[in-house]
C-alpha cells in the first residue's frame, strides 16, 4: 500500500510505501520525514448474537463476530451510553436517551437517570438463589469474567493467502 507526501523543498507530491520513515525526492534530492501514523481509535460493542464484547475500529459500519459470525450494525459511538445493572452490576449498553434498560443476564430493569421513574425488577426464577441476599434486593457482589474479542483486518501471508487476525482474551471481574 502506498501513501503520499509533499516534498518539503520543491513541493512535488511523492509516493512512498506505507511505513517508510522518510522519502527522498527524485527531482531535488531533498529528504522529507514522514510523520508517524495516527493512532487507530477503537470502540466496543456487544454482539447481538452471542453477547461477546467486540472491539473494532471506530469508523466501521458493521462488525462481524468471530465467535458466532453475526454481522453487527455499528451505531454512532456518541449515541451509545452505559450503566451498571441495578441488581447484578453487569455493564449494560443502551441507546442514549432511553429511560431504562433491561439486563439480559438477570432481567432487572435499571433506570438510566433520564427520567425519575424508579427501576422495576423483573425477576426470573433461578436455581441458584444463593447469589442474592434473601433479606434485601441488593446483590451479593459476584466477580464476572469479561470476554474480549479483537478482530483486526485480514492480512496476506507470503503465499498470497488471506490470514485472519483475531485475538480473544478473558479479563477477571472485580468485586
Amino acid at each position: 500500500m502506498q501513501s503520499q507526501i509533499v516534498c518539503h523543498r520543491c513541493r512535488r507530491v511523492l509516493a512512498y510505501p506505507s511505513g517508510a520513515p522518510s522519502v527522498c525526492c527524485a527531482m531535488c534530492r531533498a529528504i522529507t520525514a514522514v510523520p508517524p501514523p495516527a493512532p487507530v481509535e477503537m470502540a466496543q460493542l456487544i454482539c447481538g448474537g452471542c453477547r461477546t464484547l467486540l472491539m473494532y475500529t471506530r469508523n466501521a459500519d458493521t462488525v462481524r463476530c468471530s465467535c458466532c459470525s453475526t454481522v453487527n450494525l455499528v451505531r454512532p459511538v456518541n449515541n451509545i451510553a452505559h450503566v451498571n445493572c441495578g441488581r447484578c452490576r453487569t455493564t449494560l449498553m443502551y441507546p442514549h436517551g432511553a429511560p431504562s434498560v433491561k439486563c439480559a443476564i438477570c432481567d432487572y430493569i435499571t433506570n438510566t437517570g433520564i427520567n425519575t421513574m424508579s427501576p422495576a425488577p423483573c425477576p426470573r426464577p433461578t436455581s441458584n438463589e444463593s447469589a442474592y441476599n434473601a433479606s434485601s434486593a441488593s446483590p451479593t457482589p459476584q466477580p464476572q469474567n469479561v470476554t474480549v474479542v479483537v478482530e483486526n483486518p485480514m492480512t496476506v501471508d507470503e503465499k498470497g493467502k488471506l490470514v485472519s487476525n483475531v485475538v480473544v482474551g478473558i479479563t477477571p471481574g472485580k468485586n
